[in-house]
């Protein structure tokens, strides 16, 4: 009888599992028989059938891919890494590098490059420990993205460390499209980056909605800090640091903006924000409400002088009534709070510029709109 109730209880312990977790290695190149089961067989991190059976893998257990210490550098040299279609909604997908010493790299003196790692159409995707460095010409080290009719969401993105990229064009990484939501970055390092005012930290756009930045550091770049442009919603920024020095030119450390090339303009405001428990040190603007160029359909954006007046000079409720009537951003649903400011001068703003072309209506510049969050 015991024997019969011991063999019962593994066999309902195998049948109801379901923690198992599945331990893959990919390395720079592969080695041994390249099956990914050991550190001494690990696959080619570029293998598409290595990934084809991750993802089958993930149809009944939680996968770990371990990115063995070396420099992936062939991510730029020869093709990035595509994760398209990836993940499970039960299981995580988990990838993991051994902490500083899993590199990224992106040497000088190759073709410009658009993206080193793409994560598309994809779902419960957690990246660790990865290291992104140099100066080579890139568009973004790490992008999260979905194509048109698809989603990717659930993504996080921790303890990863981009530091010394000089040649990105548009951002280390960066959140797109409307079907792109839910994504984390938790304590990661942003540190000497940029060719000109295009290129940033976080770049994320296009109606992606629900992107966390938890207790990240940023550090010196050559324009906004964190972008969140074209209707990009509910952004929450929370217990990060934002230093600039003075080798690096001024912009906002968090920046909302639209650029509105077309007639009308295509690109609207969003409003849920939480920007709390920041530090902010050394810059002019610290968050910035921004739009360039025409009026998009429904919307005026390009303000009259009497409504620039108003802007500047009105009261807390003229101001407050113009932003939410012009712009249709409701600043109740804008919470900024206790967060740290050194040498900064002002904490938020709101700008309107007649650029592409589009004709003034009296008024462009910067107002102050500190006194009207909450």
């Amino acid at each position: 009888m015991k024997l019969f109730s011991l063999l019962l209880g593994l066999l309902i312990a195998g049948v109801f599992n379901t923690n198992a977790t599945v331990i893959k290695y990919v390395a720079p190149a592969p080695s041994g028989n390249a099956s990914g089961s050991s550190v001494s067989d690990a696959a080619d991190f570029l293998d598409a059938k290595f990934w084809s059976e991750v993802q089958n893998a993930l149809k009944k257990d939680q996968v770990i891919v371990k990115f063995i210490s070396g420099d992936y550098v062939r991510a730029y040299t020869e093709k990035p890494l595509v994760l398209d279609k990836m993940g499970n909604s039960k299981y995580l997908l988990s990838l993991e590098g051994d902490k500083d010493n899993t590199l990224f790299n992106v040497p000088v003196g190759h073709p410009k490059k658009a993206v080193l790692i793409d994560v598309k159409n994809s779902e419960n995707i957690m990246i660790k420990n990865f290291r992104f460095t140099g100066n080579g010409s890139l568009g973004y080290a790490l992008r999260i993205t979905s194509t048109t009719g698809n989603t990717t969401k659930n993504i996080r993105v921790e303890d990863c460390i981009w530091t010394d990229m000089r040649g990105i064009i548009f951002g280390t990484t960066g959140v797109h499209q409307k079907g792109t939501s839910n994504v984390t970055y938790r304590n990661c390092t942003f540190k000497r980056v940029g060719v000109d005012s295009h290129s940033h930290f976080m770049y994320h756009s296009y109606h992606s909605s629900n992107i966390n930045v938890l207790d990240c550091y940023f550090e010196d770049c050559t324009g906004d800090y964190v972008r969140f442009r074209a209707n990009c919603d509910r952004g929450t920024v929370k217990g990060s640091t934002f230093v600039r020095t003075k080798d690096f030119p001024v912009y906002p450390f968090i920046s909302i903006p639209l650029f509105n090339n077309v007639d009308p303009g295509d690109e609207t405001f969003a409003t849920n924000y939480v920007f709390t428990g920041n530090s902010f040190k050394n810059t002019k603007n610290a968050i910035a409400f921004h739009h360039y160029g025409f009026d998009p359909q429904g919307y005026n954006y390009l303000l009259t002088a009497e409504e620039g007046q108003i802007l500047t000079a009105g009261t807390d409720a003229e101001k407050r009534s113009m932003v939410l009537n012009n712009f249709k951003v409701d600043l109740e649903k804008v919470k900024v709070g206790n967060n740290k400011y050194e040498d900064i001068t002002s904490r938020v703003v709101f700008g309107s510029f007649p650029n592409y072309g589009a004709k003034s209506k009296g008024w462009k510049g910067w107002a102050d709109i500190s006194s009207l969050i909450k």
